[in-house]
């Protein structure tokens, strides 16, 4: 068990060693930052947040009429009404939505047939992951790339919505900002800590395994 432990702590120092540069989003906390401007046009009893991360979108409607929230495909998504949710299970972004990346789709959904709704709460307010709202890049974009130090506009996003007979959409902007010399002192702090405590461990389990018993 000595010998299982120390050998693991091992691995794990020389793993956070060996990690290399910290990616473009770590050092310095650079972070994208996701914000909800509105629905145009305004509809009654529609409230819309989402946190800064992106990771997900919240949508209530204690209104009379159910808003309709298109995918990917302009396919109808999800009903939200006053009296329930429901999901249409046709549509692709029923599984694109399940993962941070792209999910995997079924051949059975199909954004051109008619929606087949699955009431998925009794609640009026739905929450899911939206690709639109969020960097899916695995590099920084091209004007970040060029410029990391100062703020910049990424994209103003959309997500089309319908409201009985009026098509609009929920919009918001993506921006990128910049992290601060701070934070990558604190960043590479805490890797540096991590490796001295985990060596610090594996000599005390050394000393003890030599200990007479």
């Amino acid at each position: 068990m000595r010998r299982s432990a120390a050998a693991l702590l091992t691995l794990l120092a020389v793993s956070l060693m060996a990690s290399g540069p910290l990616p473009a989003y770590a050092g310095g906390f650079s972070t994208y930052v996701t914000k909800v401007t509105g629905i145009q046009p305004s509809v009654p009893g529609v409230r819309i947040t989402a946190p800064s991360n992106g990771e997900d979108i919240n949508v209530s409607n204690t209104g009379a009429t159910p808003l309709i929230v298109e995918g990917y495909q302009h396919d109808q998504y999800l009903k939200i009404t006053a009296h329930g949710v429901w999901q249409n299970k046709l549509s692709p972004a029923v599984y694109l939505n399940k993962e941070q990346t792209i999910g995997n789709v079924p051949d059975d959904a199909n954004a051109t047939k008619p929606p087949e709704w699955v009431k998925i709460s009794d609640g009026h307010h739905a929450q899911w992951h939206d690709h639109r709202i969020h960097w899916m890049g695995v590099a920084n974009p091209p004007v970040v790339q060029q410029d990391p130090k100062h703020a910049h506009l990424i994209t103003t996003w959309k997500i089309p919505v319908i409201s009985g007979a009026t098509r609009g959409d929920i919009v918001g902007t993506l921006t990128y900002q910049p992290g601060s010399h701070l934070g990558s002192y604190l960043t590479y702090g805490a890797i540096g800590l991590a490796v001295v405590v985990i060596l610090g461990l594996q000599v005390v389990i050394l000393r003890r395994r030599r200990q007479p018993s």
